[in-house]
């Protein structure tokens, strides 16, 4: 990208017929790793307000006149930034995007989402993870809510500053490398192996990423004793962070830090990274429990309410987190069924009754 005094091409001249936005899709005409290395040599601040509306439009699926629609730009112009052939000034273009971005209406808070204590925790983890592109490994009880505050992470994160990938058990080692790559956004499935995996480090190296890899433990699931196949995969991990130097997040459950020790030796490279290594703790707080109880509009359980906190304490130690939202959600439908205000009959009856099913 030279600066020169053409002006940016409108949508009317005749590059524009050959940019169709509906054909390319999400695509851009540009690859993610391509993209980085267009914008690599770019000042910082434009690095960040052109990758900030470049994966906003690929996580949206938008299409090229959508995004500059949202920007207030023109398809052609993002068609050639993008590019890396837009022979205008991109400093005077990148402040008019920046400007976009600072008015851009976007979703700030998630109704479904509730903090606690743990998303706190978690949320501070993967900050300083980032920060100083580190590695960290956290384990905790199955239901604590793990992934629901990971998944809340990437989304205040969003727009390629955080990848986020689910495991998934019986994998070969290509494709877990396959499956993180779609995740960072390269979909060419005509790419070799050793093409793809130096794309995807190009593309953590860029922009202080940080890669989450949760439910790791579904790696070691459904495999005979002398499979290597978990541990080839762990140490592509270990090799992503040695190439990206990005921040890596590895989480799963409390099978994660039995599979650890079993593998300490085959994975001793990747342990040997200066890792944090975190016992997450396996039950909410008094006060994450007060917060999700208000978020339903519910009195305060206490003992005034002795069946609810039996069931609830019971939920908690038997299933966790995720189960007593599934539980607190039923009682508010069968309230919302009947237009009544909720409360804990609600509660304590909607669960009576999926126990009767259960049965």
């Amino acid at each position: 990208m030279t600066p020169s005094t053409e002006p940016p091409a409108s949508d009317d001249t005749p590059t524009a017929a050959l940019v169709n936005p509906a054909a390319h899709g999400v695509n851009y005409q540009i690859s993610p790793d391509a993209f980085e290395k267009v914008i690599s040599q770019l000042p910082r601040a434009q690095q960040d307000t052109l990758r900030f509306w470049y994966f906003l439009g690929k996580e949206r699926n938008w299409s090229l006149g959508q995004l500059a629609k949202a920007c207030g730009s023109s398809s052609t112009t993002l068609s050639r930034v993008f590019a890396g052939k837009y022979n205008a000034d991109t400093g005077k273009l990148c402040a008019d995007l920046a400007k976009a971005r600072e008015n851009f209406a976007e979703s700030i808070t998630n109704p479904e989402y509730i903090q606690t204590s743990l998303g706190e925790r978690i949320f501070r983890i993967c900050d300083r993870t980032r920060t100083l592109s580190t590695v960290t490994i956290m384990w905790g009880k199955m239901g604590i809510g793990k992934t629901t505050v990971l998944e809340e992470y990437k989304r205040q994160n969003n727009h390629g500053r955080t990848i986020y990938y689910r495991c998934s058990a019986g994998l070969t080692a290509f494709q877990f490398v396959m499956e993180i790559a779609k995740a960072a956004g390269l979909t060419n499935k005509k790419a070799t192996h050793l093409t793809l995996r130096d794309r995807l480090f190009s593309v953590l190296a860029a922009g202080n990423r940080l890669l989450i890899i949760d439910e790791l433990h579904q790696l070691f699931l459904r495999r005979s004793s002398n499979d290597i196949t978990p541990v080839v995969q762990c140490e592509f991990l270990r090799e992503i962070y040695d190439r990206a130097n990005c921040g890596l997040v590895l989480v799963g459950t409390k099978a994660l830090e039995r599979h650890l020790v079993d593998q300490k030796e085959a994975l001793a490279q990747l342990l040997d990274r200066g890792t944090m290594q975190i016992a997450l703790p396996d039950k909410p707080s008094a006060g994450d429990l007060r917060a999700f109880v208000k978020n339903y509009g519910l009195d305060p359980l206490d003992e005034r309410q002795p069946d609810a906190c039996a069931i609830v304490a019971d939920i908690l130690k038997t299933a966790g987190l995720r189960m007593l939202t599934l539980r607190l959600r039923d009682g508010a439908a069968t309230a919302a069924k009947r237009g009544e205000d909720y409360t804990w009959a609600h509660f304590i009856e909607a669960f009576q009754t999926i126990t009767k099913l259960a049965k």
